[in-house]
């Protein structure tokens, strides 16, 4: 008489197990027949009451002189299955497993694909670092649920062939988490915001002409190093709807007709289209209008002195928008449509925009100080350093001896847009303040790459091909989509939820006839927190096998 553990396969996600007792016996014939004394039910469902009073009563009939069959128990392994267990959930919730295992159906691996992928996206959430060290992670240090020893098995292979079907399939993956935040998660994407970042290589020589990595605008002050550049639309709650990856060189506003492109093809009613002053061009303004598609854009005020004269003068109170921020708004008709500019003054940004100046000012002073009478002609080293550096050039002006000076109608011409930034917006209904806060929201955007570069450890990127830097962005968004919806859902950062789920184990005991996976008891912090992320609890018993 002993325990059984059976395996019935499954198509879709991972296989059932039951647990049974049974006795063997031979028959007339001296073969072994086996029969089933009693089902315990699923392993991840036992009725631990049941098992342990059993276990008691049959104790009672055991030598006491005679030491009990537990004193052979002993830890042979442990793993972290907390972030896991909760990513797992949230990645099933949004119907990922379904979508691989029926992108999957036509396709052939040894290996589980599905599972590789989500082992390389929990990693960068949890642990981010190589693919490498990934396939070590996966069985050694974390459980991945639904494979076989918690993903032992995953190697570096496994999960770069992996990477290369995320890359094929993520047109389609794309369009489905669309629905899934929309419909499953009921995501607002009434407002899109859209922002873009750079993203280094460590390189000598860029990529010919058709590479990802080449030399351009770089947002880290960086131009001497190859890079990407990486788009992104999210919603107001900051979930990821749309990403797109694009060479090192291409200019920001050349992306918004592709990007606006594809998002109307996901079929939205309506949305909001939010960017920077770099978004701002007449051929995009053109293609936004003739898509009827309603935009909030930052206005490069400086670079058109007649709409800086106009908006710098306009008359009346600033009406509050919050504390600290007001606006004022106009209206001007422009080749047969009429834009709205709001005029927005932030008191922080004022102080802060003075303090710069002043600073900058005191600094200039000092190094025109230093130069002497002979030395301040135009062609001195020190004035084409000065007059080459932005930050000093917009105060200076050259005096009839060549020499440089401090111009004081630059600087008051400055100090007229201290704590001041322009929108210009199609939509003439929506109330001003309504529409300055959500401008104010594009932070969510740029705190999203702040998040996937330096939590989730975007850079460095240590591949050469371009599909696998692409299928690496991919992995890196989809870990944030998943972040996000936990902390929107626990409302707590990140780094918080990843450090209490964390400490949920999953432990190996052994003894000389069988083996179980427990999982740690759980505390009330720890159960609160999965009910918080709407995580089910993980089985207090994961596995029982035979020696």
């Amino acid at each position: 008489m002993y325990l059984r553990e059976v395996v019935s396969p499954r198509k879709r996600g991972p296989d059932t197990r039951y647990l049974q007792l049974v006795e063997g016996e031979r028959d007339a014939k001296g073969r072994v027949q086996t029969r089933i004394l009693h089902s315990f039910g699923r392993t991840d469902q036992l009725d631990l009451e049941q098992i342990r009073r059993l276990v008691e009563q049959l104790s009672r009939y055991i030598d006491p002189t005679q030491p009990p069959a537990a004193s052979g128990l002993r830890v042979t392994r442990t793993w972290s299955l907390g972030g896991t267990h909760l990513l797992d959930s949230l990645w099933r919730e949004l119907k990922l497993d379904e979508f691989f295992s029926h992108a999957l159906e036509a396709r052939s691996f040894a290996q589980p694909v599905e599972r590789a992928i989500f082992a390389l996206v929990a990693h960068r959430a949890l642990a981010p670092a190589s693919k490498l060290a990934c396939s070590r992670w996966a069985g050694d240090s974390a459980w991945i649920p639904g494979l076989e020893r918690g993903g032992a098995e995953l190697d570096v292979q496994h999960l770069y062939r992996a990477m290369d079907f995320l890359h094929g399939a993520m047109p389609e993956l794309q369009e489905h988490l669309y629905f899934q935040v929309t419909d499953l998660l009921s995501a607002d994407v009434s407002v899109l915001f859209y922002d873009t970042t750079s993203v280094s290589f460590y390189l000598d020589e860029a990529d010919p002409e058709g590479g990802l990595r080449r030399h351009g605008h770089s947002k880290k002050k960086r131009p001497d190093l190859p890079q990407i550049v990486v788009a992104l639309a999210i919603n107001r709650d900051g979930i990821p709807v749309r990403h797109w990856v694009y060479p090192g060189n291409r200019i920001d506003k050349t992306t918004v007709e592709e990007v606006t492109r594809d998002l109307l093809g996901l079929r939205p009613r309506r949305f909001l289209f939010v960017g920077d002053r770099g978004m701002v061009s007449q051929a995009n303004l053109d293609f936004l209008e003739s898509r009827r598609l309603g935009y909030l854009l930052g206005c490069p005020i400086r670079t058109d002195p007649a709409l800086e004269a106009h908006m710098l003068s306009l008359r009346g109170r600033y009406r509050p928008v919050r504390e600290g921020l007001g606006v004022k708004e106009t209206q001007i008709a422009d080749g047969g449509r009429t834009l709205r500019y709001l005029l927005c003054r932030s008191e922080a940004r004022a102080e802060h925009d003075a303090r710069t100046r002043a600073t900058i000012l005191e600094r200039l002073k000092a190094k025109l100080a230093k130069q002497k009478k002979g030395d301040g002609a135009g062609d001195t080293r020190g004035a084409h350093s000065m007059l080459s550096t932005p930050g000093y050039a917009r105060y200076l002006v050259k005096a009839a001896d060549g020499t440089l000076r401090i111009d004081p109608a630059k600087v008051a011409a400055a100090a007229r847009h201290d704590g001041k930034y322009v929108l210009m917006t199609n939509e003439l209904d929506l109330p001003a303040e309504e529409l300055v806060q959500g401008y104010r929201d594009l932070w969510r955007a740029e705190r999203a790459f702040r998040s996937m570069k330096s939590v989730l450890d975007l850079e460095p990127v240590q591949h050469r091909a371009p599909d696998r830097i692409t299928a690496h962005v991919h992995i890196c968004v989809l870990a944030y989509l998943l972040v996000r919806v936990a902390e929107n859902r626990a409302q707590l950062g990140w780094e918080q939820i990843r450090e209490e789920v964390e400490r949920i184990s999953l432990t190996e005991l052994t003894t000389d006839r069988a083996s179980v996976l427990q999982t740690k008891a759980l505390t009330r912090a720890e159960r609160d927190l999965l009910n918080c992320c709407k995580a089910s609890m993980p089985p207090q018993i994961l596995q029982v096998a035979s020696a």
